[in-house]
């Protein structure tokens, strides 16, 4: 009978809704180039849901997983569905487009997915200000450059909806499934 019970339970709560996501901040808009040298304004990607992340090629420490993450996002998500992926360079002095576009040749898996740089300034403070992550100047025996570990997710309005620990191993499920209710809005 106590199993029975569980078991009720367990379906009774498979059935109730998803928990409304907050609505945060908008995206602000900024034109970056992306990895060919194209200008991209972040306003052009409205119309679909959108998992944004700051990294830097160079970088040894979160970033590797960082990519590694989001590629496993990437896997998660229909094919045909209205889903962008950007990931943001905090590190323009090096991270030419040629640069960017060397690094999505070893790492997309997705042709959905974008990788941008543009001005360091106007990188801070997008980070900073747009998406209130996260950017600057080294830390002292940190990173070389200061950048934030969260994948922001947008809904299609350009509105973010939630950040996410982009260093944890649950993230590529737990962001395709945020990603799937927005899909569904």
């Amino acid at each position: 009978m106590r199993a029975l019970s569980l078991l009720l339970l367990a379906l009774l709560m498979a059935c109730q809704p998803a928990p409304e996501l907050p609505q945060l901040f908008p995206v602000p808009d900024a034109n970056l180039v992306d990895e060919t040298g194209r200008a991209v304004s972040l306003a052009s990607l409205d119309g679909s849901v959108t998992v944004y992340n700051f990294i830097f090629t160079s970088c040894t420490g979160i970033c590797p997983i960082m990519t590694n993450n989001m590629r496993a996002l990437t896997g998660r998500i229909d094919k045909e569905a209205p889903v962008r992926f950007v990931s943001i360079s905090v590190d323009p002095a090096r991270d030419t487009p040629q640069v960017l576009a060397a690094y999505a040749k070893k790492n997309r898996n997705d042709p959905r997915w974008t990788f941008l740089t543009g001005n360091r300034d106007d990188i801070v403070r997008l980070s900073v200000q747009g998406f209130k992550l996260s950017a600057g100047d080294p830390m002292p025996g940190g990173e070389q450059l200061l950048h934030s570990s969260k994948f922001a997710v947008a809904d299609k309005t350009g509105m973010i909806r939630g950040y996410y620990d982009s260093a944890d191993g649950k993230v590529p499920e737990q962001v395709a499934a945020v990603v799937g209710q927005l899909l569904e809005e």
